[in-house]
């Protein structure tokens, strides 16, 4: 019977379908050496001006670029066999781009050129004079442009949002992401140089956190070791929650430029509190940058300051980070050692070494931040308030409208005492001192789910762009509207609406500017009666300005084979320009950065009849220039 039983088994499983196992897919790298030729001089040792991974303002830097001896016209080279699948021409930006598909699926990105190959340049003009538009963004197909590997396919330039003549050249995956091109073997490229750094903040990010005895945010030099090591000299004392932020960048012996760095590894006592390591860079989530860096520090001083500490709202995906998101927590008393570890692209390593010790009351006495002429100073870090006084009998009182709360110095020295006030325990927007009010500049919190400020004269909706909770200072000043200062990062464009009490609005020619003690930068704005809105991306002072100047236009030279012209204008900017020979469209190039427009003929037919020039800028002010050839 069991034997019987064993066969019928055996022959039901012979029905039974095995479960089907899927073969494991190989990962297989991207980084093929030797695919790609150098785009610029392939075989001559070159030099960068910029690295995959530079910190620029919203995003970090996508490839290379690749320096041209500060001239314009060198020869640019397909990387690779492919398709020409994109031509950009943009007044900003990379200005003139090309963008080539390769088979192995990625695609490389060439930016800033002075103009295209002959084949290339007869395909985009075409379109060009066909939709009567200079800017155009075109995607093509396998069949309508292929190129061969080392051809030559654009000549290098300075066009778009450049600073100087250089090539931009990038590498993407069929995603979008942009890889290191350095990573793909070019020879061209040397770097044996360690990453440099120049100095260490401790950032207090508690109320109790102390540095040396004092809250704040300090920068201290660094020093180099007989084994080249950086380290903080001098004795260091901590308490709190205190977050590292580094000021680093890399070096190349062929550049004199300041590249990017592409791993930052932070450990307290051999444990891993923080990894920041560059891999590829999406274009979605490209302005979380912003949290990365030390923003304020960025625009203020230029200074790209690397956080070693993680920041929520930051949508990045190359970091490892402990439960406390890599700031330190300094509240057990002794000494402690952070090792933060060092890279570039090619495997170069610099440590930096911080011993600091941990106390909880300064065995010193704080400095003196008043000037003889000061009484009282106030500093805002986040939602932390440091206000330093001279030596006083009265308190210093916190006052809400009706609501007081007097407050003990958190410490001392000889002359000052310093209180330290966290807005997120308790919202008080102004102290009294010596019986005298002084406002705390914070009028209104704002955060991701309460992002509505609405007032009589104006309404703030910042939508989905918070990266989180902020106490900011917002106020209508009568000609101006204030909405904080340019020192935090917003994830894009939010909306203004403000009421303007003028009688003598001009809808066509008024428009708000951000000016903030700089030169006016346009913003725009829809009217509706005395109600204006409009989009700025940015915290600052806003204004509305009339423009009735019409644009100037100096003719530089006018021809049977060309025209030249320098165009401008004072306040609103150039919105648009058309030129029409004999009544035929003329295609114009321009470059912002210097004014210059000038023709690009189709054919050889030489330029004859009237010549008629408009040029309108953002408010609509035209001007209009007439010549006869």
């Amino acid at each position: 019977m069991i034997q019987l039983f064993q066969i019928f088994i055996l022959f039901l499983i012979g029905f039974i379908k095995p479960e089907e196992t899927k073969p494991i897919p190989v990962v297989s790298s991207p980084y093929v050496k030797g695919y790609f030729i150098f785009p610029i001089n392939p075989g001559v040792q070159t030099s960068l001006s910029g690295s995959f991974g530079d910190i620029r303002i919203n995003h970090f830097h996508a490839g290379l670029d690749i320096r041209t001896g500060g001239v314009e016209g060198k020869s640019v080279y397909s990387a690779a066999e492919g398709y020409v699948s994109r031509i950009k021409v943009a007044r900003g930006g990379y200005g003139n781009a090309l963008y080539i598909t390769h088979p192995n699926g990625l695609t490389t990105v060439y930016g800033h050129l002075k103009e295209y190959s002959s084949k290339i340049k007869a395909y985009l003009q075409d379109v060009q004079y066909k939709q009567e538009e200079w800017e155009v963004d075109i995607q093509l197909s396998p069949d309508d442009i292929p190129v061969k590997k080392a051809e030559m396919v654009a000549l290098s330039g300075n066009t778009g949002g450049s600073g100087g003549p250089h090539l931009h050249f990038e590498i993407r995956d069929a995603e979008e992401n942009t890889l290191d091109p350095s990573l793909f073997g070019f020879k061209e490229i040397k770097d044996n140089v360690a990453p440099v750094v120049e100095f260490v903040t401790l950032r207090c990010m508690s109320k109790d956190s102390r540095v040396n005895g004092e809250f704040g945010n300090f920068d201290f030099k660094v020093a180099l070791n007989s084994r080249g090591e950086y380290y903080l000299p001098g004795n260091i004392n901590v308490w709190g929650d205190v977050g590292i932020e580094i000021y680093t960048y890399d070096k190349s012996e062929t550049s004199p430029f300041r590249l990017g760095v592409k791993s930052i590894e932070i450990s307290q006592d051999e444990e891993l509190k923080y990894l920041f390591n560059l891999d590829k860079l999406s274009f979605y989530n490209k302005i979380d940058m912003n949290l990365h860096t030390n923003y304020d520090r960025m625009v203020s001083e230029n200074k790209k300051v690397h956080k070693g500490y993680f920041e929520r709202g930051n949508n990045l995906e190359f970091y490892e980070y402990d439960p406390n998101l890599g700031v330190l927590n300094l509240r057990q008393e002794g000494p402690t050692q952070i090792n933060v570890k060092l890279k570039d692209t090619y495997q170069n390593q610099r440590l930096l070494n911080i011993d600091l010790q941990v106390k909880e009351v300064h065995p010193s006495t704080p400095v003196n931040h008043l000037s003889r002429y000061q009484t009282h100073e106030l500093k805002k870090f986040d939602s932390i308030v440091r206000i330093t006084t001279k030596k006083s009998e009265s308190p210093l009182v916190l006052k809400d409208n009706d609501r007081q709360k007097p407050l003990q110095p958190s410490y001392e020295n000889n002359q000052e005492l310093t209180y330290i006030v966290d807005l997120k325990d308790d919202l008080f927007k102004s102290y009294i001192f010596e019986g005298i009010t002084y406002s705390i500049p914070v009028t209104h919190l704002v955060s991701p789910s309460n992002n509505l400020i609405s007032t009589r004269d104006y309404e703030v909706d910042f939508k989905d762009k918070l990266y989180h909770q902020l106490f900011i200072q917002s106020e209508n000043e009568g000609s101006r509207l204030v909405i904080d200062k340019d020192d935090k990062p917003l994830k894009g464009h939010f909306n203004v609406k403000w009421k303007i009490n003028r009688t003598d609005i001009d809808e066509e020619k008024d428009r708000v500017y951000l000016t903030d003690g700089r030169r006016p930068k346009y913003n725009g704005g829809r009217w509706n009666g005395n109600l204006i809105e409009f989009s700025p991306k940015e915290f600052g002072t806003f204004e509305v300005l009339r423009d009735v100047q019409e644009p100037s236009v100096d003719v530089r030279s006018i021809s049977s084979s060309s025209l030249v012209f320098k165009i401008n204008d004072d306040l609103s900017g150039i919105k648009s320009f058309e030129c029409r020979v004999d009544g035929e469209w003329v295609l114009m190039e321009y470059e912002y950065k210097n004014g210059l427009l000038w023709s690009d003929k189709k054919d050889s037919k030489p330029f004859s009849g009237e010549i008629v020039l408009k040029v309108t800028d953002n408010c609509n002010n035209t001007r209009t220039i007439n010549r006869t050839i």
